[in-house]
């Protein structure tokens, strides 16, 4: 198979003919499967190695820290993308009965990064630090269905006759084409879709309660029910951008957010939570101790870090 045809197929660019090319030479031959399952990776590797403009430094770096930095950032890139192929090979694992809908992709995004991926459909997604991702490689039947936890941006390719269905532990999100942020953090007991484009209807997994979406709406899951919401803080969407908007958050939230970010937890130890009054945006790449120390700025306590553990006691 032509690696230009595996190409346009991951940048979801492929025709009809040349994606009835591809199954069949899937089923051919299980060598073929592990070639897929390579050049995906490869593919995987390459958006993640692209590089992104670099914000300008305020001062000159000691030396040797840039580099120190850059290869931290290769060795959690490299991270994402191991994570990426064992999902691409479980995928593979499970090809059964000559089923090309059966090759499921399966993706973990380590803490404080995130991942641009275009999905078969042409639907691009944006996946936040610490989401889990399940997606076919090629969509089949009448809907469009994916598996979310976390946090997730959509850009949906629109296509009538075939609604895209995003699956959470709490809720499921239909739609047509649109543009719409979900987060649904079951550790924290937390679910939330705002539409940014189109129109998108959310179900409780109960099916008892339903709700219909417009541009510039948010839904949330509280005390068991579906609120609706203006969705006029384009702050909360900053991640799809490597940054944390911090600005009218409590500390407990600002916390929460970096949490989520850098995969880290928290102990806090204080008789009462600083009260702060914090505005601006803090870049993740820069990592957790740079952001703590921005928090500093805005309130008075310290802190230790474990980075075996990753817990991070507040006192």
């Amino acid at each position: 198979m032509e690696k230009e045809i595996l190409y346009r197929f991951f940048r979801g660019e492929a025709s009809v003919d040349e994606e009835r090319r591809l199954m069949e030479w899937l089923d051919a031959d299980a060598q073929n499967r592990r070639t897929f399952d390579r050049e995906r990776a490869l593919f995987t590797a390459l958006q993640l190695f692209a590089p992104v403009p670099a914000a300008k430094p305020t001062a000159k770096p000691a030396a040797g820290v840039g580099r120190i930095r850059r290869l931290a950032g290769y060795a959690v890139r490299l991270a994402a993308v191991i994570v990426l192929a064992l999902g691409i090979g479980w995928g593979v694992a499970s090809y059964h009965e000559r089923n090309w809908a059966a090759l499921t992709n399966r993706i973990v995004v380590p803490a404080g990064q995130r991942i641009n991926l275009t999905l078969q459909d042409g639907t691009s997604v944006w996946l936040n630090s610490g989401a889990e991702f399940e997606y076919p490689a090629l969509f089949a039947g009448s809907t469009r269905e994916v598996r979310l936890k976390g946090t997730a941006l959509f850009d949906v390719t629109h296509d009538t006759g075939h609604p895209f269905v995003v699956e959470t532990y709490a809720c499921r999100v239909e739609v047509l084409g649109t543009r719409f942020n979900v987060n649904a953090d079951e550790r924290h007991g937390e679910f939330s879709t705002a539409l940014f484009r189109g129109s998108v209807r959310v179900t409780a997994l109960d099916d008892r309660q339903q709700v219909t979406l417009r541009p510039n709406e948010k839904v949330s899951l509280q005390n068991g029910r579906l609120t609706v919401e203006t969705a006029d803080d384009p702050n909360d969407y900053l991640w799809t951008r490597g940054q944390i908007s911090i600005s009218g958050c409590t500390f407990e939230e600002i916390l929460e957010r970096f949490e989520c970010c850098y995969g880290v937890r928290f102990d806090v130890r204080l008789s009462q939570m600083p009260r702060i009054e914090a505005i601006g945006k803090i870049r993740i790449s820069d990592g957790i101790e740079h952001a703590l120390g921005i928090l500093q700025r805005s309130c008075d306590f310290r802190y230790d870090y474990d980075s075996q553990t990753n817990v991070i006691t507040i006192y």
